[in-house]
């Protein structure tokens, strides 16, 4: 007995020997996890994770080849570069939630721009997506402040207010939309002689009265232009000096309406010939007084940035702002003045001191920089440019202080400039959009390369001579298709005897006539800015609520667009399947769909395209995102994600191949921030660190080329089981490394 025991004891000592030679890595000191961490804490000592919204692979891979972006391509050389797989649905809050959550949509719970609360099926209040409140999962900030390490997020989506006091926060709103930031007085505005201009007020030149008339103001009664009205009321008390020759100046009032309750301002512009050529000039003034001129914008230049104290919800507000003459007709017969974005300078960080700090040191933060002026047409496309090139170099000149210069280790940061730029200018490129024309190409490009440059600067402010222990990552949260045909989704739910109103409805738009569907007879009802699900109404489980929701799905992956003999409908899955999509939760729809490549539903619909009724030519062609699969592409564009990380102990020169991989998803960077800080992930964090991003790990694993000759097995026997334990000595000799062990 006491032999057989001892052989045992032999037997499982040896076990035991072979299982830690095989798995010594799990409590092997020099290899371990927490080893691993150690050492990268040596070699890292920042990691900048500078997020471009819509940044999309194939325009880079175009520009770089064009020699237009050359610290990007210098980075993308010394590291790695690629597509990454966008959480579902592809919209912008949930993706900027994965990236600094590593949780997918079902569990940090951000899955559109609002959560309804307690959920879409009850609801009794809504809540921003864009605030910290709003996600359901811990951030990279708050698990950097578990290990010691100071972070700042600037202008990132739900980074406010923050949860921690290592976590510091520059605009962690974050939000894309005009005027929507709480950090504004008021959002930019145009002042101009044209009628029905977007977000602009219509003024009339005057001549500017003198209380002493002067040469140049005895001349304005001597105006010829029909366009020139009577003398207003009121008087400058000092007006500049002008050459001999010149027109006399003109005015007009510059009124700064605050968004919220407050006490709206009134500027007076003087449009001056300070050349004797014709007008060229707009000085902005405090007062009808020269003496009180607080800047001035000569044609096509800024002015210097406007300091004002605005009295907003009872309270003094500080903010700032800046003007540009887009256009001064030579007679004044136009004009055009641009004024920028008026912004707080004291509160938008936290802490609150950190506000002050940083606008002495780099000026005034510029939260919104957009293509809307130039869409709306109270700005040219170089105006919005710039005021884009202002917003990136001031995030990265405060980045790089902050992280080089104080003892900050990590910078998120989300800018939205290329999301701008995909909406409206893709279909004017891409070919594979009906609205394409070829005429209009050169504009679309413009803007596409002046943008792409635009975000190459900034990396050569961010990390001109950075150090080597500096890691960098940059990464979109998706990048967009054109849109082919609009869909009218509503519609067929209601034709088919789904969705019921409380009166005839020509056209529904779930933003606007939520509430007048029939809660009593529909069966099931969209909520506002849903556009990608569906909800039952029935008791979740019920009989009813499964013939529902079947006999719904049977119709939209029936539904087949009568001119193209395509489905719209790319996928819909109920409930229980949406985890396909990363979808689950109180948030999750009991029915949830992708629409096919170039299809949308939600938005603005046009003209009836053919035999289709619920098919349309759309009013105004676009480019989206989340309405579609990540992997949409068309031959020039694609819905999938933008990721480059460079930095210590990350491979160099490597792009994932993807045909035997996959994509990296979304989760994935999280846990390499993680990694290249040597820190523990966010508590949530799904995601896996993609090892094939480092040094000195094999991105793939080839089967054996040749195998033994052996008699084959039939059917599901063949190479396994029952033949493999027979002819397993067949391979003592022939496989590297190989080794029987019994």
């Amino acid at each position: 007995m006491n032999s057989s025991l001892c052989v045992l004891a032999v037997l499982v000592s040896v076990k035991v020997r072979l299982f830690q030679e095989r798995h010594r890595h799990f409590w092997d000191r020099e290899n371990s996890p927490c080893k691993e961490r150690e050492s990268m804490k040596e070699r890292v000592k920042r990691v900048y994770v500078i997020g471009l919204d819509g940044m999309m692979f194939p325009m880079y891979e175009r520009f770089a080849a064009e020699g237009l972006l050359p610290n990007l391509k210098k980075l993308a050389d010394a590291g790695i570069v690629g597509e990454a797989y966008p959480s579902m649905p592809v919209w912008t809050p949930t993706n900027w939630t994965t990236l600094a959550t590593g949780a997918h949509t079902g569990t940090h719970s951000v899955s559109r721009w609002f959560l309804n609360l307690p959920n879409p099926k009850h609801e009794d209040k809504t809540l921003s997506a864009f605030v910290r409140p709003a996600v359901a999962a811990e951030n990279v900030f708050e698990a950097a402040a578990k290990a010691g390490l100071k972070s700042v997020a600037i202008h990132y989506p739900a980074a406010s207010p923050s949860q921690s006091p290592l976590a510091h926060v520059i605009d962690g709103f974050g939000h894309p939309n005009y005027g929507s930031t709480p950090f504004e007085v008021t959002p930019a505005w145009g002042y101009t002689t044209q009628d029905n201009l977007t977000n602009s007020t219509r003024v009339v030149l005057q001549p500017a009265k003198a209380t002493q008339p002067t040469p140049q103001t005895q001349q304005a009664s001597l105006l010829e232009s029909a366009h020139q009205p009577p003398l207003a009321d009121g008087s400058w008390q000092f007006l500049p000096e002008c050459p001999a020759g010149a027109k006399p100046p003109l005015e007009f009032p510059i009124e700064i309406i605050t968004k919220r309750e407050g006490e709206n301002q009134t500027l007076w512009g003087l449009v001056l010939d300070t050349q004797g050529n014709g007008y060229d000039t707009v000085a902005i003034c405090e007062a009808r007084d020269s003496r009180t001129e607080l800047g001035r914008t000569s044609l096509g230049a800024w002015s210097d940035w406007i300091y004002r104290s605005f009295t907003v919800e009872g309270a003094a507000q500080a903010a700032a702002f800046r003007c540009k003459a887009i256009e001064i007709a030579p007679d004044a017969s136009r004009l055009l003045l641009y004024r920028s974005q008026v912004m707080h300078v004291a509160d938008f960080c936290e802490p609150p001191e950190l506000s002050k700090s940083l606008v002495e040191r780099f000026g005034p933060y510029l939260e919104h920089a957009s293509v809307f002026p130039y869409v709306w047409g109270i700005a040219d496309l170089d105006t919005c440019l710039e005021e884009i090139e202002y917003q990136c170099q001031w995030i990265a000149r405060a980045g790089k202080f902050l992280l080089e210069e104080q003892d900050y280790a990590l910078l998120y940061t989300h800018i939205h400039i290329f999301d701008y730029i995909n909406h409206h200018f893709l279909p004017l490129v891409d070919p594979a959009c009906p609205g394409y024309r070829e005429e209009n190409a050169a504009e679309g490009w413009r803007a596409y390369r002046e943008s792409y440059k635009v975000a190459d600067r900034l990396f050569g402010t961010l990390l001109a001579d950075a150090s080597a222990d500096t890691a960098v990552i940059v990464v979109s949260d998706h990048a967009a298709i054109p849109q082919f045909r609009a869909t009218d989704i509503p519609r067929l739910l209601h034709d088919n005897g789904f969705l019921a109103y409380r009166e005839p409805l020509a056209h529904f738009d779930p933003n606007e006539d939520f509430a007048k569907i029939d809660m009593e007879r529909t069966k099931v009802f969209i909520t506002p800015v849903r556009n990608y699900e569906l909800f039952v109404n029935a008791p979740e489980g019920s009989e009813e609520y499964v013939r529902i929701q079947r006999e719904v799905i049977t119709l939209l992956r029936s539904w087949v667009d009568a001119e193209t003999g395509q489905c719209p409908v790319a996928v819909a899955l109920p409930k229980y399947h949406a985890a396909l999509m990363g979808c689950w939760g109180d948030q999750c729809g009991d029915i949830v769909y992708a629409m096919e490549d170039g299809y949308v539903s939600g938005y603005p619909g046009g003209d009836a395209a053919g035999q289709d009724p619920y098919v349309f030519k759309p009013a105004e062609y676009g480019a989206h995102h989340g309405p579609y699969l990540p992997t949409a592409r068309t031959a020039l564009s694609s819905n999938l994600a933008y990721l480059l990380a460079q930095g210590p102990g990350l491979k160099q020169g490597y792009q994932r191949p993807v045909e035997r991989l996959g994509y990296v998803h979304m989760t994935s960077v999280v846990p390499l921030v993680c990694h290249l800080l040597g820190i523990e992930p966010p508590a949530q964090c799904q995601g896996v660190l993609p090892r094939d991003f480092l040094e000195g790990v094999a991105a793939t694993a080839d089967r054996v080329p040749d195998l033994p000759d052996w008699e084959w097995g039939t059917q599901v026997d063949g190479w396994g089981d029952r033949v493999w334990t027979q002819k397993r000595d067949m391979f003592e000799g022939f496989m590297p490394g190989y080794e029987r062990r019994d």
